[in-house]
């Protein structure tokens, strides 16, 4: 409740001894200040400073002007000086005040920070640069208060928010989508504290309505328990007859303690008896968050809902427990039900699973496709929008599967983390057909059809052109282009051209407008409302043009009138019939044309084209591309292949082929080789005497060689077989090892270990990719000894393919990060400071948001904490063979 009236003297003693208490300068509150009766309050006033322009995902390179002054910790927002801004008139901007008022319990706090700036003429600004106008970021400054005479430790919840700092605890990741998942453990002294807030406007994320606005919330609660539960989190499969439909179940535990605390096991509470559930001790560091697995197999009898007790010890105490329940959902077999599962980093993941009809006269022995649909942004696969969207469509002859993606964001867009999601979704289908002892039709296991709408529109672009011979048809609805074809990244800082070209590389394997030729021979429909104000229909226009371009002509539906989704999107007439005439006419044999080309972006996700598999580029600084044309050569089927920018590739001879050839010609070399059957598991290789040779042994895959789940950008480790392993290197580095867990489970929904510096040797010896971070000397070596970063006493060397040494010298405020190998196809994630301010920026880059285009290597200076990437004294990409590539940005 709020109290109107005045301090009395005491109250205005206590409060300045607050001040002082907390390392806040005195001060005096203003009239419009109030007290509040809870334990914690955050006061109404805040300063506001901005608006300032931001590129689409720029933020995560820093890109804060406010920095160029010193950064926000340093102002003081009375002061009357201007501040230069692109988007204002004069140029400049100054800080003003607003008031939000809190709202408080005896326990919590929690404030809506609702952000515009009607002195822009933002309509002009649109009318010229379209969406990329709308976007901006600023600074707030509030306070927080403590009524109590101690340290209070608080769960801060900061929705919609990417960066903040409290007092001098500073937080980068935050919950820009508002999942809630991961919230920040933070100490308040008593008194006032100071919170200030980076504002930022993502089109994206925040929708392009005129005016923009930025409408955030932070929410405090007081840590009453040193750990603490999260019933949202809980991830539990149906329940049909009596037993849950899936063996696997997780929830998210909370360290809300100053020590490390292990939980031990979890035990089902049945009617008569208790069943362990799990038993692996795992490890959480303070204020971390982890997701707990918990196995069901066993239980039967379900009713309700289910009640489970966690065991756990903090250091150096005894046992303790807590108790939790999670509600059950009920289904029949051949209903649409909640099936869970393990992401191939090991995470229970789940997806919303009909099985076909078993009427119509379906043979029990006969198989039918998966309807795989790929949902939309901040749409939940388990809610009520995702379960009805097939209500319309009970008779289709097909397994219709919604993956989640880990988030209602799906995690990446469905490219990397995502696309791992529903990879292994497809893969429980049969799982799920034993263990429910299915009697109607099995799953086709060759090809899919693949359906999206939306952010799932544009992942079904994504799978298309990735694994264009997996595809028996591909449905977008309201889908975009592309990351950056959505909301254009015209805002961003200027750069040299290299640099700008660095990060477009880096996102080209999600530049579906360059793929399109992987689209040919593929069935595809398009289907978008003439009157969409989220993902104009001009993303769908663009796409049939340049399909028609590559010689496929698409049925394209513009629906008059309509918007971005309206009930039944997935199941109109035209819809329906394109589903039924992919499944009716379902064959696994393709049909290959005499003429095909295939485009090779650099990603682990790419599949066969034909049969075709690429292995590795020649140069990761641009695409490849394969050119066949067939013919018969002596009554045997020939293929003549040509290619730019492939070093190997080989003949998936899995994929089946209506015409598959038997000798293939590579390049300009006057005789073929044979593919056949004699020579299954062989790869061809292009030599660096520009002749392509045939290896029939596996043996260039090493240590040496990039290949497998380390092909891709920096993202690529999250292409991770198991919990992710985070080294920090000194007791000073635990907080951003904490940071960077929690991100990962905040974003993609990931499990992260953390482990000392002394434990690195063990964390290499587990199944996950390794992040270390670390300042000075203290990152270890690689484990590839010819590594072409180094980190000396005094300089950063780089030793480039021709094997010159470029060195940079270590400066205050410097960082990096770069991926290095590791074996069986894992990577080593490095973030290295000179300092901690070094090390702080070089951590924004671990994956977070997608579409921030990281290279494999990046090297930062002091001016990139307001420039970005246009300061980075050293970016790009390594080849093969792990040497940094020609194109790459050095000094």
């Amino acid at each position: 409740m709020r109290h109107g009236h005045c301090w009395n003297l005491l109250l205005c003693v206590t409060l300045h001894l607050g001040y002082v208490a907390a390392g806040i300068s005195q001060g005096v509150l203003s009239a419009d200040d109030t007290l509040h009766h809870g334990p914690i309050a955050f006061l109404s006033s805040w300063d506001v400073l901005g608006p300032f322009r931001v590129g689409t995902r720029e933020a995560v390179w820093g890109a804060d002007p406010i920095e160029f002054h010193g950064g926000i910790q340093s102002l003081i927002s009375n002061e009357e000086p201007l501040y230069h801004s692109p988007l204002t008139r004069g140029a400049n901007v100054h800080w003003s005040n607003r008031t939000f008022i809190p709202i408080d319990t005896k326990t919590s706090t929690s404030v809506e920070l609702v952000v515009d700036f009607p002195e822009v003429d933002w309509q002009f600004a649109q009318n010229v640069y379209g969406w990329s106008a709308l976007q901006f970021q600023g600074w707030l400054k509030g306070r927080i208060w403590n009524a109590d005479t101690g340290v209070q430790k608080v769960v801060l919840y900061p929705d919609n928010i990417l960066e903040l700092w409290v007092n001098e605890h500073h937080v980068f990741g935050g919950d820009f989508y508002g999942f809630q998942r991961a919230p920040v453990v933070v100490d308040l002294p008593p008194g006032l504290n100071n919170i200030s807030v980076r504002l930022i406007r993502d089109v994206r994320s925040m929708g392009g309505t005129l005016p923009p606005v930025v409408r955030a919330s932070l929410r405090a609660d007081l840590a009453l328990v040193p750990i603490d539960i999260s019933p949202q989190s809980l991830v539990m499969p149906d329940v049909v007859g009596g037993r849950f439909c899936s063996p696997l179940g997780s929830i998210t535990v909370r360290n809300q303690a100053d020590s490390w605390i292990e939980v031990r096991q979890v035990s089902a509470v049945l009617a008569e008896h208790s069943v362990v559930v799990a038993s692996d001790a795992i490890r959480l560091g303070p204020g971390q968050s982890r997701p707990v697995k918990v196995s069901l197999g066993s239980i039967e009898g379900m009713q309700e809902a289910i009640h489970f007790e966690l065991q756990y010890s903090l250091a150096a105490s005894g046992s303790s427990q807590v108790a939790f329940s999670a509600p059950l959902h009920h289904t029949t077999n051949s209903s649409l039900q909640k099936i869970t599962f393990l992401h191939p980093s090991g995470v229970v993941s789940y997806a919303m699973l009909r099985p076909p009809p078993t009427t119509h006269g379906a043979a029990k022995d006969s198989v039918v496709p998966v309807l795989l649909m790929l949902h939309g942004a901040g749409v939940e696969a388990d809610g009520s929008l995702a379960r009805h969207m097939f209500d319309a469509a009970h008779a289709l002859p097909a397994w219709i599967l919604t993956p989640s993606g880990m988030t209602p964001w799906s995690s990446d867009d469905w490219h990397i983390w995502g696309f791992a999601d529903v990879e292994a979704a497809l893969l429980t289908v049969p799982k799920w057909i034993q263990d429910a002892a299915w009697a109607g039709p099995g799953v086709m296991a060759e090809k899919v059809l693949v359906a999206g709408h939306s952010n799932g529109g544009q992942g079904t672009w994504f799978f298309a052109t990735h694994q264009p011979d997996r595809v028996l048809g591909a449905a977008a609805a309201s889908g975009y282009s592309s990351i950056e074809n959505y909301v254009p990244y015209a805002f961003w800082d200027e750069a040299d051209p290299l640099r700008t070209g660095i990060l477009q590389t880096a996102r080209s394997s999600f530049r579906h407008e360059l793929l399109t030729d992987n689209l040919v021979g593929v069935p595809i429909f398009q289907q978008h409302g003439s009157e969409d104000d989220n993902v104009p229909a001009y993303h769908s226009r663009l796409l049939n043009t340049l399909l028609a371009e590559a010689g496929q002509l698409v049925d394209y539906s513009e629906t008059p009138g309509r918007g971005h989704w309206f009930t039944g999107t997935m199941t109109t007439p035209a819809m329906l019939d394109f589903y039924l005439g992919c499944l009716n006419g379902s064959s696994s044999v393709s049909s290959i044309p005499a003429q095909f080309s295939f485009v090779v972006p650099n990603s682990h996700e790419l599949g066969s084209k034909y049969g075709i598999v690429i292995d590795q580029l020649t140069t990761p600084d641009r695409m490849g591309r394969v050119t066949v044309t067939t013919s018969m050569h002596d009554s045997i089927p020939r293929w003549h292949v040509t290619t730019e920018n492939i070093r190997r590739l080989h003949f998936e001879t899995a994929t089946q082929l209506g015409d598959t050839p038997w000798e293939v010609v590579l390049g300009n070399m006057s005789d073929s080789f044979d593919v056949g059957v004699a020579t299954k598991g062989s790869s061809f290789v292009k030599l660096e005497t520009n002749v392509w040779a045939q290896e029939i042994a596996p043996e260039w895959t090493n240590i040496g060689q990039r290949y497998g789940r380390q092909r891709g950008s920096l993202d690529s480790i999250v292409r991770s077989a198991g919990p992710f392993e985070i080294v920090y290197c000194s007791e000073k580095d635990l907080p951003l090892a904490i940071q960077t867990s929690r991100n990962f489970l905040q974003y993609f929904g990931a499990d992260s270990n953390i482990s000392h510096r002394s434990r690195y040797e063990d964390a290499l010896k587990r199944e996950g990719n390794v992040i270390t971070l670390g300042t000075g000397a203290s990152i270890p070596p690689p484990y590839l000894p010819s590594f072409p970063i180094q980190i000396g006493a005094e300089w950063l060397s780089l030793k480039t393919k021709d094997s010159n040494t470029v060195s940079i010298p270590l400066t205050p405020g410097m960082g990096g990060i770069w991926l290095r190998p590791l074996p069986e196809q894992r990577l080593e994630l490095v973030v290295w400071g000179y300092d901690e301010v070094g090390l702080r920026q070089a951590a924004r880059l671990i994956p977070t948001l997608t579409g921030a285009g990281q290279p494999d290597f990046v090297v930062l200076n002091n001016e990139t904490r307001w420039k970005g990437h246009s300061a980075a004294p050293a970016m790009g990409f390594f080849d093969y063979e792990w040497r940094i590539s020609p194109a790459s940005f050095l000094p």
